[in-house]
């Protein structure tokens, strides 16, 4: 993104404020949504589709000796039952790593797929799954980290490290020597479930002798192309992946996506036949990857000004069965291990290590959460042990334009933590409800206030795709189409998208369609995810709607014999800003540029305008951009249950230009609860590799009668000029911050450092219990 796109639009524009983006619109999505008539993956019934079940390890860790296929063949209604020696192309969906087959003949998780049924309808498909016989040489399984990186039993044959990170930046073991107060800590971070509205699901319909279009809940289509694509043994262009709407994601249907789809068609493909499969609830929870855990050695030196001058960080991620994506969020906890603060002496060492476990997916945060748990935990110590407020401490290290991060990476502008610190910090009052808190210790309840502090790289990690494609049609009639690459998962990046477009070609943003996501109709643009849908895929949207708008202008220019500068766009009319009396309708100039051939619609592709930092040392330009983020949270805490109500969440990013501020507003409220439930109650309780709590029963999600206050919406525009309007993205942001903030109020109105998330109300009544028998803090 080496264009200046925040610049080239205000020139276009001579100026003047925006009509369309930073207001309120009508979601593109909306009503079709509220009225029921929005279509999601499992409402695509195709006549005559075969459904599809698979076949399921009971075991963590063994060989699959033989399948017997002939008592589920006799099933009436059973078409075929699929093995890995009927897979057509490569048997490989490894998501960076060639390390997962669609169909194993070795089980590494409890669940791995050896075997698919299809059948006629749904109740044949599970009896002919059971009916499948199938003759297991069960393994030693490991299910600890540490002790698959000791131990001589290979879940991979190469290796039980799926991936590493590091980070070498000054000299850390030299700075902790001059630091005046030097704390370390052991923390545990552990998984979480999307637990996402829509299960996972799949529609493929052969088409011809060599292709097949396949529906899907997937947040990637293009990889998820590529994928079936490689298992086929068929070229791209075979392929067609169209995405519906999409019933929440949060990463999981980024992990999952492609597998799910491969599955379906590979059906669909040797049956000649359209094919489907649905996941129920149960297998849904049971099955899909989840947040990976993580546990982290944080060691903080800072000398007694205040400054933070080193930090160590160890850390082991438990990468379950396959490596899916701990190799990315692996090392995006690295390139955010000092969280929001420069710091010149950096140390940092993480491995991702196979055990037999269920995989991890992409997850709101994408190992952000975890890491910046340990972080922000350590700034509240540090700022106790150098008798300085939370928030001032913060303030004195916070990254500013010029500042350098852990990598190495210059921050020349577009760095705004510093002012959201301050005013969120503002907005809640801080100082006084602090010392408010610290005097009041009467009664059975206690109240704390705490900020936590996150930021996120905008874009992908690592040797990934970071590109986005958009194309803009004007029609005849001066309506616009407009098509993305950019999934619509809830996040409302499609209206975002389509506000941007008209912005830059001066229309009402009714004017504007957005066309259903189809990879035959687009360039790759990458997954959605990594709040990359507005700052690379919604600058994709401005370079094609630029590269029109020019031409019109051009065309304008010449009708009236002007400059172009002279030209300007606004509210469906061209006019002569020096002549205001020589105007043109929008709809009439559009009709002009087809009766003189001039071309009326364009692509527009963005790359990211980042590196790729060093395996060895992590110096290097990890991400165009960041986000920054702060919440500070009050909690109430009853000393006798242990019961946790959050009674209040002040939110506040700094996200560049906002496009939407409703929807913005929304999101990171929405964050905000999904935040609380990772800090306190969303436990995925595993015993023996096998999920315990599969269900909306056992495994607890907050409500809408969870929600605590939310604060007004604290916002720092801190524009990126590489991206269209300035934007950077906001998806994520919310989300890290939150837990952080949970937890250091925990400590005030307690006293009690936890360094393990999720807590639960047990852990933390337990802990009381201990504290009032020691009488002692902790």
């Amino acid at each position: 993104m080496e264009l200046e796109y925040l610049e080239e639009v205000k020139h276009l524009l001579h100026g003047r404020s925006y009509n369309v983006v930073g207001k309120d619109v009508k979601r593109v999505d909306g009503i079709e949504k509220l009225t029921g008539l929005a279509k999601y993956a499992a409402d695509f019934l195709v006549e005559r589709a075969l459904r599809v079940k698979a076949v399921r390890s009971p075991y963590a860790h063994a060989v699959v000796k033989r399948i017997d296929k002939a008592s589920a063949l006799k099933v009436p209604g059973v078409e075929a039952v699929i093995t890995a020696e009927d897979v057509p192309g490569e048997n490989q969906i490894g998501y960076l790593v060639d390390d997962q087959p669609i169909l194993t003949t070795k089980a590494r998780y409890i669940g791995d797929i050896v075997a698919l049924v299809a059948a006629r309808d749904e109740r044949t498909a599970w009896e002919g799954a059971d009916r499948v016989q199938v003759e297991y040489e069960e393994l030693a399984a490991i299910f600890d980290p540490r002790e698959a990186l000791k131990s001589s039993i290979k879940i991979h044959e190469h290796s039980n490290i799926a991936a590493d990170a590091k980070i070498r930046k000054g000299n850390a073991d030299e700075a902790f020597r001059h630091c005046d107060v030097i704390v370390e800590r052991t923390y545990r971070a552990g998984s979480q479930d999307h637990a996402y509205i829509e299960p996972e699901a799949a529609v493929a319909i052969p088409t011809g002798m060599r292709g097949v279009t396949v529906i899907g809940t997937t947040q990637n289509p293009f990889r998820t192309r590529h994928t079936v694509a490689r298992v086929l043994g068929w070229k791209d262009s075979e392929v067609t992946v169209m995405t519906p709407y999409i019933g929440g994601g949060f990463g999981g249907k980024d992990t999952y996506g492609p597998l799910i789809c491969c599955l379906a068609t590979l059906a669909a493909v040797k049956l000649g036949r359209p094919a489907m499969i649905v996941y129920p609830r149960y297998e849904s929870f049971a099955y899909r990857f989840k947040r990976g855990p993580f546990e982290i050695r944080y060691k903080t030196g800072a000398t007694k000004d205040g400054k933070v001058r080193a930090i160590q960080v160890d850390y082991i991620v438990d990468a379950g069965g396959y490596a899916t994506w701990s190799v990315g969020f692996t090392k995006r906890a690295a390139y955010h291990a000092t969280g929001v603060y420069e710091v010149e002496n950096v140390k940092v060492d993480g491995v991702a290590v196979y055990t037999n476990n269920l995989p991890n997916a992409a997850f709101n945060g994408f190992g952000n959460p975890q890491m910046l748990f340990a972080a922000e935990s350590q700034m509240d110590i540090m700022a106790e042990a150098l008798n300085m407020d939370p928030v001032e401490f913060r303030l004195k290290n916070a990254l500013v334009p010029g500042s350098r991060t852990g990598t190495n990476q210059l921050l020349d502008h577009a760095v705004g933590i510093k002012e959201l610190i301050q005013k969120v910090a503002e907005k809640a009052d801080w100082s006084s409800k602090r010392a408010q808190y610290a005097s009041d210790k009467t009664g059975k309840k206690r109240r704390g206030i705490g900020v936590g502090c996150s930021w996120h790289g905008c874009g992908t990690t690592g040797f990934k795709r970071d590109w986005a494609g958009a194309s803009v049609i004007v029609n005849p009639d001066g309506s616009v189409s407009y098509s993305t690459g950019i999934v619509e998962i809830g996040q409302g990046t499609i209206t975002s998208h389509a506000m941007m477009v008209a912005e830059v070609l001066g229309v009402p943003f009714e004017r504007v369609r957005v066309d259903a996501n189809n990879t035959g109709t687009m360039p790759d643009s990458g997954e959605t995810h990594a709040q990359r849908g507005t700052i690379i895929g919604g600058t994709a949207a401005v370079d094609a709607a630029l590269k029109i708008r020019k031409r019109m202008n051009k065309l304008a220019a010449e009708l009236w014999e002007c400059s172009e500068e002279e030209v300007a766009f606004e509210n469906g009319e061209t006019y002569n800003l020096n002549h205001p009396a020589q105007r043109i309708l929008f709809k009439d100039l559009a009709y002009e540029m087809y009766m003189r051939g001039i071309p009326p619609a364009e692509y527009g592709f963005i790359k990211a305008r980042r590196g790729f930092p060093d395996p060895e040392t992590g110096q290097g330009d990890a991400y165009a951009a960041y986000t920054f983020g702060c919440t500070i949270a009050e909690v109430e805490v009853d000393l006798e249950t242990g019961q946790v109500d959050v009674l209040r969440l002040i939110p506040g990013v700094a996200a560049g230009k906002i496009i939407q501020p409703a929807v913005v507003k929304g999101q990171v409220y929405g964050c905000g609860l999904l935040g609380l439930g990772y800090a306190l109650t969303e436990k995925v309780v595993r015993k023996e590799g096998r999920m315990m709590n599969p269900s909306y029963t056992d495994y607890l999600i907050p409500t809408i009668k969870d929600m605590p206050e939310m604060a007004d919406l604290v916002v720092v525009e801190d524009e990126f000029k590489y991206s269209g309007f300035g934007a950077k993205g906001v998806g994520e942001i919310a989300f890290i911050a939150t837990p952080l903030a949970i937890t250091n109020a925990l400590y005030q109105a307690v006293g009690i450092r936890f360094h393990e998330i999720p807590l639960g109300m047990e852990k933390i009544y337990f802990a009381l219990r201990e504290k009032k028998s020691h009488g002692s803090r902790s």
